[in-house]
């Protein structure tokens, strides 16, 4: 709503709020998967893992997204989609064990 605002600051502000929230977990993500697999199935590990999220959650979200307005009569219900996809996430990484002091091999 406020990059819809029609002036070039409310268009600024949101690309830098977005770009900033999406640093987090941008630079963060590749390091927490390779700490989560041992070396020999690193490569192997990261790569399965990255995909099939990118391409399940990428690839279905505007599907879901379309039938969740549609069924709701709401523009916001994929808001509500992503506040749930993201309490999910925050629930599954409390539960990933902290290897950031171990050494990667």
């Amino acid at each position: 709503m406020l990059a819809s605002g029609g002036s070039t600051a409310s268009v600024l502000v949101t690309h830098a709020v977005t770009f900033m929230l999406l640093s987090v977990p941008l630079g963060s993500g590749p390091a927490l998967f390779v700490e989560m697999f041992p070396e020999r199935d690193r490569l192997s590990g990261y790569s399965v893992a990255f995909n099939i999220g990118v391409g399940v959650f990428g690839g279905l979200t505007p599907m879901i997204a379309t039938t969740l307005i549609e069924a709701t009569g709401l523009a916001t219900a994929p808001a509500l989609y992503m506040t749930v996809a993201g309490l999910c996430a925050v629930v599954a990484l409390s539960r990933t064990p902290d290897r950031s002091r171990a050494p990667l091999r």
